[in-house]
């Protein structure tokens, strides 16, 4: 809402807080204006690396990229970081998530859902937290290298 009321990052922090307390609340302006944490500049660095690597992307709010799903979202993620193919992300998916502290059944479901879905061809997602998020992975990782060995 503010990207779009004030434009580039730049014109947003440039902003008084009484503007931005008026197109928002308080709270939000006072985020906004907060200076930023000292490690910001090497994480900064370091996602800017990250992002050269080939296959690598890292997709904001207003990107054409960005999965319109998200954005019916009432707080969508401002950032996605993303591995691979960003055509993927205007695919049908379904998110694998759930406990932390999965048991082994859970972990063994969460690994067979994951291949099952992949080997019907929808895109799984997850926001990688540990337990059954992560378990996910290992499913989907053993169809897309299948699938990609067969591939001309």
């Amino acid at each position: 809402m503010l990207l779009a009321r004030f434009g580039l990052p730049g014109a947003l922090l440039a902003q008084p807080f009484a503007e931005l307390a008026y197109a928002t609340d308080p709270a939000t302006a006072r985020a906004v204006l907060a200076p930023p944490e000292p490690g910001l500049p090497d994480y900064v660095a370091r996602v800017l690396a990250w992002r050269a690597l080939p296959g690598n992307h890292v997709v904001t709010l207003d990107d054409p990229a960005y999965p319109p799903m998200l954005l019916t979202m009432p707080d969508p993620p401002p950032l996605l970081y993303v591995m691979g193919r960003l055509a993927l992300l205007h695919v049908k998916t379904v998110a694998i998530a759930g406990s932390r502290n999965a048991t082994p059944q859970g972990i063994d479901d969460a690994r067979h859902f994951a291949r099952v879905l992949s080997n019907a061809w929808l895109a799984v997602v997850s926001g990688l937290a540990l337990g059954i998020d992560a378990a996910a992975h290992p499913g989907i990782l053993a169809h897309s290298m299948a699938a990609a060995a067969r591939l001309p």
